[in-house]
């Protein structure tokens, strides 16, 4: 009996939890929102058992799964400023780090070398231009480069620089005509919900979320880009508090049977 409540305090607890992660980050640029499946423990099941026969033993977490559905996109009125509308992550990767991490934060902006840089600092991954020509994007994520804007090469100031639904970048400096810079591609992977969580919306790749597969923005199975946009979280705090509140319910329904319980035992111990 102990353990059966308990493992009903157990759940609950997990989804207070993951309730309480989504909330926080309702305002989080490119947050994805997380929920939590639960399995019932059975005692003597078998294949001709009557379902309403079987006596539960409590419950468990079964797994954790992160929602992809689109968040708003909020408009920030930036040159840089890029939310993915529909399939795809950006491929960014930090100074000392090894590979690459994927976000749905397109809040981009330029360090002082012209190196295009997340929200939190990491270099975002793409293909620079040959010959003032762009590049296609390949198969193999191991060649994309940091994007860096030539700011420090130009005997003219960058007078204005946009990036096209595609992922082009396009860069003026003086009064000269745009010239190609880069391209941001997307990567989509077989199995999304296999990406590791690091925090601050962004993701590693691992082997649970399969092979990965690289694309111009707008082209067959990609999203398109959206500049002077960021996509915000696709949390709903209406129904996270309904969620809140049942998830309350079920932890205070557990606590007050396991005080009877204990309240039993205590009688028939005297």
């Amino acid at each position: 009996m102990f353990s059966t409540i308990k493992s009903g305090m157990d759940t609950a607890l997990h989804e207070l939890s993951m309730i309480s992660n989504n909330i926080s980050n309702a305002n989080s640029t490119g947050f994805k929102k997380s929920s939590v499946a639960f399995s019932e423990f059975y005692n003597g099941r078998t294949a001709d058992g009557v379902e309403s026969a079987l006596v539960g033993l409590g419950a468990n977490t079964e797994e954790s799964r992160r929602s992809d559905a689109q968040g708003a996109l909020v408009e920030m009125g930036g040159a840089l400023d890029t939310a993915i509308v529909g399939n795809g992550y950006f491929m960014t990767q930090a100074t000392d780090q090894i590979g690459y991490s994927v976000t749905r934060n397109g809040a981009f902006s330029l360090d002082s070398e012209g190196f295009l840089v997340s929200q939190d600092g990491d270099f975002v991954l793409g293909m620079s231009a040959v010959d003032g020509n762009f590049v296609g994007v390949g198969a193999d994520a191991t060649v994309l480069q940091k994007i860096q804007v030539p700011v420090n090469n130009s005997a003219d100031p960058l007078s204005s620089i946009s990036i096209g639904n595609n992922g082009n970048i396009l860069a003026a400096f003086g009064k000269g005509a745009e010239v190609p810079v880069a391209t941001i591609p997307l990567s989509i992977f077989a199995n999304p919900n296999g990406l590791k969580q690091l925090g601050s919306g962004k993701y590693a790749p691992t082997d649970l979320s399969g092979k990965v597969f690289l694309g111009n923005p707008n082209s067959a199975g990609f999203g398109d880009l959206k500049t002077g946009y960021v996509e915000g979280s696709n949390v709903d705090i209406t129904t996270e508090m309904t969620n809140m509140i049942r998830a309350q319910q079920q932890f205070n329904g557990a606590a007050r049977i396991m005080q009877t319980n204990s309240d039993m035992i205590e009688k028939m111990t005297r």
